[in-house]
């Protein structure tokens, strides 16, 4: 400290000559006349010294100022010869200066005060901000590749705030060009699996069983073979099959033609073949992709089979999914869920059963056919629902108090569930939907039965999942599960009635999505004292309702030739209940093979019913608004959306549809 004071001072000349003042002023308290002297000398000393700094800053100014306007020539010619494209513009995108490079790059010389995106049209001056001080970004020009970086300096010239924007170009060409040919080169995992192989064959004649099995085979290899792909075949109804990602965009356009070729095969079967692909690409690595096409296949079949599904890491593309599902003739996989649900009621204590939002009846007989099952087994189960349906509050009300004791409320099942309770989700299986999701979060015990096609909002981590969307309902396989569950069933009459008016309302009387297994469902319940008259009258509706359906259905409108659209307004408490009806009315006019009924319920929450006869899969199409369902029958719930604007969004919804299947 004390050598750096030292240097101080031997560098400062200026210091000696202030102490010296600061002496005199000192010596004036003893002696005037020597402290006047003083002064005077001090004086003598101060004058020249300060001259002769200014001078010396004088030349320095003028030394730094020559040495500047040097180091800029310098630096222009450098620039201007500059191995990069580069140019300075203003905020507002005009060229203020630019070398050689970029005029070649821009393909013609530059003219004063015009914008560079009259040059370069690519160019978005609204992607970069001077403000930030660095600037980078990407594009594309005349079939090249270019980084641009650089960095803004205020304008302090003109003092008005703005700032001057140097870019400096970077080819990067050759990069892309490598990152787009190792893109389409890598590797995609296929899994090809045909959807109904067991029921194929069971109901193929012996002797030709031999002929079809290679028939699909012959597809099936021919697919791949046009990709110079690896198939490898793994199980009597399962591929494998790697081929090169540029494949796939060919696959796309042709809308996997496998497919179609696959389901025209007619060699003595008696129901058509379907495959369903798994497609798996853009992992880490093989194991990546190899789980995101296992991924996919689990989706596929989810949603019905004879499609294909692509995952990436993070969203999930579909084609195909055209065909209605097929019904399993086998109840195996009925027995061994009915067999895992049996061990599970005899592990857990506090058992709980909830549907989807706004509960209808499927998700009522559901929950009180699993409410059968765990009190024949002499434990308890609650009911989660906040009744709003008004045939849920017909059968409820035909309830005996000890029975309605079983339904709490949403807030109660919020209060009671805990980290070790069992909870049922039935009829869905999208987090989105469920009566109370809070409670996803209080247990991971939960058991999911549900029949609609897949979605990628699909509830994870469960313990276990019945999910068959052949079913026609959740209440046909909760059916079916409580035959396997005992041998005494001990069903009531009451809890049976509910589980048929499920079936009865999703087949809507027994007309949509109707197999073998439907009507076996409904046998059994009717063995148990279902009355079918008691039934209809649940869903029987009052004139004003009655009156407001046939309103949607005459402001109606055709679009496509076959295609019903209508909307309304909420004016009932069950208005989702008329919408569904004015749908399924809205298909027996001629002609209309496809409706939609689209409700503003207030609050910018709007409700879209969808139905169909076959021929459009309304799932499809409520998928892109957010909803879901089944190939015939379909809705969506949409928030937080203006009511004038949905019809729009519908109609391009239909059209993108339309154009991707080809209809």
């Amino acid at each position: 400290m004390k050598s750096r004071f030292i240097k101080m001072l031997s560098k400062t000349p200026g210091v000696y000559i202030w102490l010296m003042f600061v002496f005199a002023i000192a010596t004036a308290v003893l002696d005037v006349r020597v402290a006047v002297l003083e002064l005077v000398i001090t004086t003598v000393l101060l004058i020249p010294y300060y001259v002769n700094k200014n001078a010396e800053s004088n030349n320095l100014k003028e030394y730094l100022d020559s040495l500047t306007y040097s180091l800029d020539a310098v630096k222009g010619a450098d620039v201007n010869d500059f191995q990069l494209p580069v140019c300075v513009i203003n905020q507002n995108g005009i060229i203020l200066w630019n070398n050689k490079k970029f005029t070649r790059l821009a393909g013609a010389n530059i003219d004063d005060n015009i914008s560079i995106c009259e040059y370069i049209p690519e160019f978005d001056l609204n992607a970069i901000n001077g403000k930030d001080g660095k600037i980078t970004c990407d594009i594309k020009h005349n079939s090249k590749h270019f980084h641009i970086f650089g960095s803004a300096s205020p304008d302090s010239l003109e003092n008005s705030g703005g700032y001057f924007i140097t870019l400096y170009w970077l080819d990067k060409t050759e990069l892309e060009v490598l990152k787009i040919k190792h893109n389409n080169e890598a590797f995609v995992s296929c899994i090809i699996l045909i959807d109904n192989y067991d029921d194929l064959m069971q109901e193929t004649p012996l002797t030709e069983r031999a002929i079809l099995q290679s028939a699909i085979e012959e597809k099936i290899v021919n697919f791949a073979k046009s990709s110079n792909g690896i198939l490898k075949k793994y199980d009597k109804d399962k591929y494998f099959f790697y081929f090169q990602k540029s494949m796939l965009k060919t696959y796309i356009d042709e809308k996997f033609s496998v497919l179609d070729s696959v389901r025209e095969i007619s060699v003595g079967n008696k129901i058509p073949a379907t495959l369903s692909l798994g497609i798996g690409l853009d992992g880490e690595n093989f194991a990546a992709n190899d789980e995101n096409c296992f991924s996919a296949l689990d989706m596929a079949l989810g949603r019905g089979g004879d499609q294909v599904v692509v995952k990436t890491n993070d969203r999930f593309d579909f084609y195909g999914g055209q065909s209605k599902e097929i019904e399993k003739h086998t109840r195996v996989k009925a027995r061994v869920i009915a067999h895992a649900i049996r061990e599970l009621i005899n592990e857990y204590d506090d058992i709980y059963v909830m549907g989807h939002k706004r509960a209808d009846i499927d998700v009522i007989g559901a929950a009180m056919g699993l409410y059968r099952a765990v009190a024949n087994m002499g434990k308890s189960l609650s009911i989660i629902t906040d009744i709003t349906n008004q045939t849920v509050e017909r059968y409820y009300s035909k309830l005996d108090d000890s029975i309605k004791q079983i339904f709490i409320s949403h807030s109660e099942a919020i209060e009671n569930v805990t980290k070790k309770s069992l909870l049922f989700i039935v009829d869905t299986h999208k987090t989105s939907l469920v009566e109370a999701p809070e409670l996803l979060d209080i247990t991971k015990n939960i058991v999911i039965i549900d029949h609609h096609r897949r979605s990628t909002d699909f509830i994870q981590n469960q313990l276990l999942i019945y999910h068959e969307p052949y079913a026609s309902s959740t209440s046909e396989l909760v059916t079916e599960v409580l035959q396997y569950m005992s041998n005494d069933v001990n069903l009531k009459a009451i809890e049976a009635e509910a589980l048929y008016a499920g079936i009865y309302m999703d087949t809507k009387a027994f007309t949509f999505k109707t197999g073998v297994r439907t009507f076996e469902a409904a046998s059994f319940l009717r063995r148990m004292g279902v009355d079918t008259v008691s039934v209809k009258k649940l869903f029987q509706t009052d004139a004003g309702s009655l009156q407001k359906r046939w309103s949607i259905i005459d402001n109606a409108q055709v679009y496509k030739r076959t295609i019903a659209i209508a909307s309304c307004a909420k004016c009932d408490n069950d208005m989702q209940t008329i919408v569904a009806q004015a749908t399924d009315e809205l298909l027996n006019i001629s002609d209309i093979t496809s409706a939609f009924v689209i409700c503003d319920m207030g609050d910018n929450n709007v409700v879209i019913s969808a139905r169909s006869l076959g021929d459009i899969n309304v799932q499809v199409i409520m998928e892109k608004l957010g909803g879901g369902g089944h190939m015939t029958i379909a809705g969506a719930q949409l928030t937080d959306v203006e009511p004038e604007r949905v019809e729009t969004v519908l109609r391009a919804a239909i059209d993108e549809y339309l154009l991707q299947s080809g209809k």
